[in-house]
């Protein structure tokens, strides 16, 4: 079959797309001249239906007239403009995936702002709730979906917390907690503060990760070495009765001994122990020497949360984080 392509489709050009440049009406028009007729009602209720948009795709693949690589770009890309054009509420598995590393992948998501509309990282915290606030799914889904994308289970919760840190350099510190609160729903533990904690040191914004710390409640199940995190922070802000009571559940946990401790580890509960001797009360001022002390313990307990939480350290690895750390 001869097909020739008219309009704007006849200067489509797959490896320099301009997709963004075209009216809904040319769209729509190359899509028609490819065998495919939709509008704003029908594309809606076909991505509703859809278990996942590659299967949209690839139905308006097969119906092209004539195979050509170069129109296939279009058509492919057609399916994916028109769903952020139009704002379409539909979230099958494979776009919450590509979303999700849209969310935490940099070099994804340069990628792809060059070609799409994508939707605001508010939406698709909301859209991965609903998808996996469901007994069937929860954690084991989510890792399956960014399996799918090619990356390991086990990077996506440390990806996260790199995501958020970039969100607190730009001011966005609503998403970085609302993020917090995705990454404590979805593993089942920690605390959404503790994670903001953490991205806010990642960001050198220490003011703040310890006023976050102050808000972490005692019965978190923080875990990773996020505790003794939290221990350091609360103790930097001022707290002694908090970071006390953090760091000696954070110690009997991993039954550290001093020499697996940094010199500002170590310092710290020096200062704590006297502390606990002379019967200190509540309002007794951290020494600034202290309270710097527990500030770089906080930054080394933070980079080692984070490698925990990629998987290169045990459960429970308090006690391998401070080896590590000398």
């Amino acid at each position: 079959m001869d097909f020739q392509a008219t309009g704007r489709l006849a200067q489509w050009d797959g490896e320099a797309p301009d997709l963004r440049e075209w009216s809904d009406d040319e769209i729509l028009d190359g899509l028609r001249q490819l065998g495919t007729s939709t509008d704003r009602q029908t594309f809606a209720a076909e991505a509703s239906a859809a278990q996942m948009q590659s299967d949209i795709e690839d139905d308006w693949l097969a119906r092209m007239p004539v195979p050509d690589e170069n129109l296939s770009v279009f058509v492919w890309m057609a399916v994916q403009e028109l769903w952020e054009r139009w704002d379409v509420p539909a979230w099958p598995k494979d776009r919450l995936g590509r979303m999700f590393a849209f969310l935490v992948d940099s070099d994804f998501s340069v990628e792809w702002g060059d070609r799409f509309h994508a939707p605001p990282p508010i939406a698709i915290l909301d859209a991965l709730d609903a998808y996996l606030d469901t007994p069937e799914r929860g954690l084991p889904a989510l890792e399956a979906m960014v399996e799918m994308l090619g990356m390991p289970a086990a990077a996506w919760p440390t990806k996260l917390l790199d995501a958020m840190a970039e969100w607190l350099e730009v001011g966005n510190i609503s998403l970085a907690t609302r993020a917090g609160a995705f990454l404590a729903k979805v593993l089942g533990r920690g605390h959404e503060q503790s994670y903001l904690a953490a991205a806010l040191i990642s960001a050198r914004m220490f003011d703040r990760a310890q006023n976050a710390a102050l808000e972490v409640p005692l019965d978190a199940p923080l875990a990773h070495g996020f505790d003794e995190m939290i221990g350091y922070l609360c103790l930097a802000a001022g707290d002694t009765v908090l970071g006390d009571a953090w760091l000696q559940r954070s110690d009997a946990a991993t039954h550290i001994k001093k020499s697996e401790m940094t010199f500002a580890a170590e310092t710290i509960r020096t200062h704590l122990t006297d502390w606990r001797t002379r019967g200190a009360e509540d309002s007794e001022r951290v020494p600034d020497t202290i309270r710097g002390a527990a500030k770089q313990a906080a930054a080394q307990a933070c980079y080692y949360a984070f490698m925990a939480f990629a998987g290169n350290a045990q459960e429970g690895g308090n006690t391998a984080l401070s080896q590590a750390q000398n």
